[in-house]
């Protein structure tokens, strides 16, 4: 019994010894790396990347602006009436001295008839008083008449002039206020809608509003600049030799289009608004085919300063991250920064950058969005654009 307990249990010790030899080599043979699995290094990412451009160029800078019209006049009535004509087309452009409304005019023709007869009237008494005072006048020299009797004449007189003077005063009221059942347009201008049609009651306790009109020749835009843009643009003016409100402003109109007519600074905000820290500024632009209509916004280009030795990067290289702005930027080691930048305008495409380049900066321009700070690249130079053939070249075999 012992020699087969002994002999048992060397078996099972090599069996044991056996699997343990083929679980070791197995796993082995699991972690060496097979061709095409998993495991294997991903590819190096290629992008284009450039030095940024160093050229001398004007700075710009972009404001959202509204325009505005120049002069601005309400339409009211002055006197109160039935409304009895309207005399021009709504939206149309209108003349100063155009006929706009007309208010019935016969209560107030009938006041001037009277305001008339009650002066000639007084003016018959005044001078039949003139006469009498001159004649008493005589005999009060001649001690015919007594002192009390020239003086009541006297009286009579100053007083019938008195409302000569009243009568006349009274007939150009009401000439003034027939003068006003006509209602002309004080300015040039276009015309809105009317706000009051024909046949209303009109001027009763208030002067109603009938219409508004807006000058469309110039027009204003107004907008804010910073406070930095603002030191920026009056040194370079004043460096320059120019008063600090000649320079030109470009307008850009809603759908992106440039507006033809270049305009000029007309005024500054006396102070600078402490809690946004912004300049308003009004341009004027002139406006002859009334393209530009009051209340439109628009975005004004301003000419900041001409800078020298500016450093440029394309448009496309910049990353905007809740307005802070930064590029990629590849080192020595093919390796990705993110560098932070300040921008400081706009110039054919290319943003100009104030602050975080230098000219040997190796920036990102092709690629952006599959770059990542840390991530090794493999970089490539920007191609340059081959020159046009003429149509002449083309057409050669």
């Amino acid at each position: 019994m012992g020699a087969r307990s002994r002999l048992v249990s060397r078996g099972v010790s090599s069996l044991v010894f056996v699997l343990a030899v083929v679980l070791l080599g197995g796993c082995g043979d699991s972690d060496k790396e097979k061709p095409g699995s998993q495991t294997a290094a991903a590819p190096v990412v290629t992008v284009q990347a450039m030095a940024p451009k160093v050229a001398d160029v004007p700075v710009y800078a972009e404001y959202v602006g509204r325009t505005a019209a120049k002069e601005n006049v309400d339409i009211r009535a002055r006197v109160e009436g039935y409304l009895k004509e309207r005399l021009f087309t709504e939206g149309s452009l209108v003349k100063k001295g155009d006929l706009l409304f007309v208010i019935e005019p016969r209560q107030y023709e009938e006041n001037l008839k009277k305001a008339k007869a009650e002066l000639a009237r007084q003016q018959a008494l005044l001078s039949k008083a003139q006469v009498d005072l001159s004649r008493f006048e005589r005999l009060f020299r001649q001690q015919a008449v007594s002192r009390d009797e020239y003086d009541t004449r006297l009286t009579s007189q100053r007083e019938l002039a008195a409302n000569v003077d009243r009568d006349k005063a009274a007939v150009e009221a009401t000439e003034r206020d027939l003068g006003y059942t006509r209602i002309t347009a004080p300015i040039t201008g276009r015309i809105g809608k009317a706000l009051v049609n024909v046949g209303n009651l009109v001027g009763r306790g208030d002067n109603t509003l009938l219409a508004e009109i807006s000058s469309t020749d110039p027009i204003y835009v107004d907008f804010s600049i910073s406070e930095r843009d603002y030191l920026v643009m009056i040194k370079a003016l004043q460096a320059a030799g120019a008063k600090d409100q000649e320079f030109p402003l470009t307008l850009i109109l809603a759908d992106d289009s440039v507006y033809p007519l270049h305009g000029q600074a007309d005024m500054a905000e006396r102070a600078v608004n402490a809690k946004t820290g912004t300049l308003g500024v009004r341009g004027v632009f002139p406006n002859p085919d009334g393209l530009l209509k009051p209340g439109q916004f628009a975005k004004v280009r301003a000419l900041l300063e001409h800078r020298k030795g500016a450093l440029l990067v394309p448009q496309r290289a910049i990353v905007d991250i809740q307005g802070a702005k930064s590029v990629y930027v590849v080192d020595a080691k093919g390796v990705v920064e993110a560098q932070p930048i300040t921008i400081g305008g706009m110039e054919d495409r290319f943003f100009i950058v104030d602050t975080g380049l230098t000219p040997a900066d190796q920036v990102v321009v092709e690629g952006v969005a599959k770059v990542r700070p840390g991530m090794s690249v493999a970089v490539t130079p920007v191609p340059v654009p081959k020159p046009e053939r003429k149509a002449a070249d083309q057409a050669k075999p």
